[in-house]
């Protein structure tokens, strides 16, 4: 799973597709350390939310909003 989480991440151009696959997959992380890294990979993945907002047309398609509400204030503050 976490191999599935790190492809996403790395795609050149990240769709809304992209994003709700990446999200489901928090949940079928079984290890410790695949938790742990998806946490990693979930962090830098928050500072492509922009890369999506931009195609989307809002940050409206966020599922978790308590995980991804301080970065999205922080990217709104900075543009």
């Amino acid at each position: 799973m976490i191999e599935q989480a790190r492809k996403i991440f790395n795609k050149k151009d990240l769709t809304l597709d992209d994003y709700n696959k990446f999200i489901e997959l928090e949940n079928k992380m079984k290890s410790n350390y695949d938790k742990f890294e998806y946490t990693w990979l979930a962090e830098g993945f928050k500072l492509r939310l922009p890369e999506i907002a931009e195609k989307v047309g809002s940050y409206s398609f966020i599922k978790n909003q308590d995980f991804w509400q301080s970065q999205i204030l922080v990217i709104k503050h900075n543009n």
